[in-house]
């Protein structure tokens, strides 16, 4: 017999943040493999340092557009247009939950200084230091609910 097709079950939001997990760490290692020019490193520390402006002037919709942009960036860096184009989808608005008024300011800020250490781990190839911030990173989007694709958190210093 064959199987029914229906919705899919990969739109709750915790399902949202396993396959952008399995897509953004799949680009961090690809990029950690070849490794990023100084001019590559340059305009991710740019738009890092975008969603930081956004945070600290608590404008959620720039940051919004930020964080798509610097993640994007990251994804279309690998040369696999598959991986920016599955993202792009898993970024579009309303994907995943919506920031709560309250928390915006905490969450864009400390969103933003993940974006700035990402890049400096990836300048430093501190790849799985940089693996397990990206896991912390997206996995905050739906929190409480730690993501089956979780490990212990690498740690800075911590050998490639």
């Amino acid at each position: 017999m064959a199987p029914v097709v229906g919705r899919s079950t990969a739109t709750r939001p915790r399902d949202l943040t396993e396959l952008r997990l399995l897509v953004e760490l799949a680009a961090l290692r690809k990029l950690a493999d070849r490794g990023l020019s100084d001019q590559e490193l340059a305009v991710a520390r740019k738009l890092a340092g975008a969603t930081m402006r956004s945070a600290r002037n608590g404008d959620v919709l720039g940051y919004l557009r930020a964080d798509m942009t610097f993640h994007l960036c990251l994804l279309e860096l690998t040369g696999d247009p598959a991986l920016s184009g599955v993202a792009r989808l898993l970024l579009a608005p309303g994907a995943m939950p919506a920031l709560r008024i309250e928390e915006s300011g905490h969450l864009m800020t400390a969103g933003a200084l993940e974006h700035c250490e990402l890049v400096d781990m990836l300048a430093d190839e501190m790849v799985n230091a940089a693996d397990g911030l990206l896991r912390r990173h997206v996995s905050r989007l739906w929190p409480g609910q730690p993501t089956r694709l979780s490990r212990p958190e690498a740690t800075r210093g911590e050998a490639t």
